[in-house]
């Protein structure tokens, strides 16, 4: 059985930081097809820049169309995997999150929420025309990165992409107002909660206690986010780490329904053959094609 590898971040050769941008063409052509066209679990973070053409995308076990003027997130931990017969041209981005750390000027949180937000969709649309500020500061940053290393260059890269990121900020979905508001702190709030509880706590009830609000408070937050009642949320959350799982192939049904806090290996089975329409091993030899 195939396991899904977990990629780490290698620095490139004569860097002294946990940043790579790299010509999405250049990538493709030199990545083996064979690596590159299965999926993996990366343990930093990469934004896809798309200049011009189209393709497809799988994160987290779904398929993404994208297009001129798509960025693709993809945050630490999420699985995913390229079709290498692209043609689209643009740029990739890979950073870690101690590089984020490592820049005084970086307000963290603002950078990790871009990877947040979308949550059912990690693709947004943004201005790639060559007048436009977001192009102009990615083509720069390439260019400062492949120009020869020093310690001046290291912190205007870190200047460039933080400016590049603040750019990028206005083509988000989720308005600056709506950021702020009481119902979007609750439902991230809320998201961080059941990141961490989701294996124990299964029901809205058990979070509405931890927030010391209502059930329906949680709701409205979910509701108003991401359009999903909060009940199918901890349920989207809870089948995606099963997924996960069953993608580590040496993992038996029996462990994964012990890791994931069901009383038995034939609730996980009814539980996601319920709400995927598979059982877990019939999900696991789809996905591999074994």
């Amino acid at each position: 059985m195939d396991t899904i590898k977990r990629i780490n971040f290698k620095r490139p050769e004569h860097k002294s930081f946990d940043f790579e941008i790299v010509g999405l063409q250049e990538f493709l052509k030199t990545r083996p097809t064979k690596h590159i066209s299965k999926a993996f679990r990366l343990n930093f973070y990469s934004i896809s820049y798309i200049t011009s053409g189209k393709g497809a995308h799988e994160i987290d076990f779904k398929v993404y169309d994208f297009k001129t003027g798509d960025m693709i997130f993809i945050a630490q931990n999420q699985v995913h995997r390229f079709f290498p017969d692209t043609e689209a041209t643009g740029y990739i981005i890979m950073f870690t999150e101690d590089y984020l750390y490592t820049n005084s000027e970086m307000n963290i949180h603002d950078f990790l929420d871009h990877f947040n937000m979308p949550l059912y969709n990690p693709i947004i649309e943004t201005d790639v025309s060559e007048e436009a500020s977001n192009r102009v500061l990615i083509d720069l940053i390439y260019k400062e990165y492949k120009a020869a290393h020093s310690t001046v260059k290291a912190q205007l890269l870190k200047s460039l992409f933080r400016s590049f990121m603040l750019t990028i900020r206005r083509f988000k979905k989720i308005d600056e107002q709506r950021e702020t508001s009481g119902v979007y702190k609750r439902f991230v709030e809320f998201k961080n909660l059941v990141d961490i509880h989701f294996k124990e706590k299964k029901t809205v009830g058990e979070y509405a206690k931890i927030m010391l609000v209502s059930q329906k408070t949680i709701n409205q937050a979910t509701r108003t986010v991401v359009d999903l009642s909060a009940k199918q949320f901890i349920i989207d959350r809870i089948l995606l780490e099963i997924k996960r799982y069953l993608s580590q192939g040496e993992l038996t049904i029996n462990e994964i329904s012990d890791l994931m806090g069901f009383d038995e290996p034939s609730n996980l089975t009814k539980f996601f053959k319920r709400y995927e329409g598979v059982s877990p091993k019939e999900f696991r030899t789809e996905y591999f094609g074994n």
